[in-house]
């Protein structure tokens, strides 16, 4: 059974090309769909959108239209967001989000497209009841974190295809088996490389924020998306070795785990990195894929290739994965005991923490070695 991925759809042809050229490289994975939100900038965005990122130019659905088109003429799949929790402010005139809607739908399905991913409840019902052909896909972004809730979602709403569950349930083994079982019709996928906190208390929030311009007021910039960045950046280089540990990555050494009981479809992101745009991100997935074919090809690639959250960290290239990955939790401590880190963290199970002081110890080792490396020899004869 082949590992299917989803990734972002490339701002350039050569890039779409450049994804298949990858397809052509590895063996037990393929990139198969594209996604893809217009930028918050867009005269098209709708608002429906979460707002992940800005575009350089003022573009409107016709400048993206072409690359969608060749999205599909390359052989991937496509599935468009429409993922904020939220649907529009209290200030707002919705029908003028309505009719961007309206002109959004008709024109995907003019190229083909059919399925919308989606967070809020209330869109669903929207689009189920004037776009019948649309097939909805649930957005990570709805954040459910029990099987309860999921379930009812699934029972009000019947023509649910897929969701991709919350970044939070990575490794709760229990909660991915049962679902499975109880739902065998509604595909899984699982987002790998986000790299967010693990349980963050911000998560909700962050999703519901419109990334815009940063104010010059400093008061105002705290109800700005980048807020929750410079927060969440602090958190990981005041506790980066926990980090490391407990943040919900599932590397690709992992991915049997998931296959096992079923799971085969999986989602790298990038879309928000500014190496995304330049084409140099598309080396990430490319070394993601190829661990999932053989640990040893990407064994001397830092690990924060494989992180999405850290690959912004350019100066933290002290890890390789052959120096990291054998400290680091063990997927099987998870399919036994996943479901209970949400109340046993640090109280009854401190095994994340014992991860994280041996790689802090492994770091501390490479940093008197780099420092004898480095000291004049004058200086080491004293």
């Amino acid at each position: 059974m082949t590992y299917k991925f989803s990734v972002p759809m490339p701002y350039e042809k050569k890039f779409i090309d450049k994804l298949k050229e990858i397809n052509n490289e590895v063996i037990k994975s393929k990139i198969d769909t594209l996604y893809f939100a217009m930028p918050y900038n867009c005269i098209d965005f709708t608002g429906f959108e979460i707002s992940r990122y800005g575009y350089n130019n003022l573009t409107d659905f016709e400048f993206w239209k072409p690359l969608i088109a060749y999205t599909l003429e390359q052989g991937f799949d496509f599935i468009y967001l429409l993922n904020s929790p939220k649907i529009y402010l209290k200030d707002k005139n919705i029908e003028e989000n309505l009719n961007k809607l309206d002109k959004l739908v008709n024109n995907l399905k003019s190229l083909g497209c059919n399925k919308i991913r989606v967070a809020n409840s209330q869109l669903i019902e929207y689009l189920n009841r004037n776009y019948k052909d649309i097939n909805i896909f649930i957005s990570t972004s709805k954040e459910f974190q029990s099987i309860q809730q999921y379930s009812n979602l699934f029972l009000m709403f019947k023509n649910i295809k897929e969701f991709v569950p919350s970044y939070n349930l990575n490794k709760n083994f229990y909660f991915l088996k049962n679902i499975k079982k109880k739902f065998p019709n509604i595909e899984i996928e699982i987002m790998v490389n986000e790299g967010c906190i693990s349980f963050c208390p911000m998560r909700n929030e962050h999703n519901n924020v419109n990334l815009e311009p940063v104010s010059k007021n400093i008061q105002s910039q705290i109800f700005n998306g980048e807020y929750f960045i410079k927060k969440c950046s602090q958190y990981f280089i005041d506790n980066i070795f926990e980090y490391l540990c407990k943040c919900n990555v599932i590397y690709p050494w992992e991915l049997a785990e998931y296959k096992s009981i079923g799971i085969n479809r999986f989602k790298l992101v990038g879309r928000n990195n500014y190496k995304f745009f330049n084409g140099e991100y598309f080396d990430y997935y490319k070394f993601y894929l190829q661990g999932v074919d053989d640990i040893q090809k990407i064994k001397n690639i830092p690990i924060r290739y494989l992180n999405h959250y850290m690959s912004s960290f350019e100066n933290f290239n002290f890890f390789t994965v052959s120096d990291i990955q054998k400290y680091l939790p063990k997927i099987n401590h998870f399919k036994k005991y996943g479901h209970l880190c949400n109340s046993k963290c640090e109280v009854q199970c401190r095994y994340c923490c014992e991860c994280a002081e041996k790689i802090k110890k492994v770091f501390e080792k490479k940093q008197k070695e780099l420092q004898k490396r480095t000291m004049p020899f004058c200086i080491m004869q004293r």
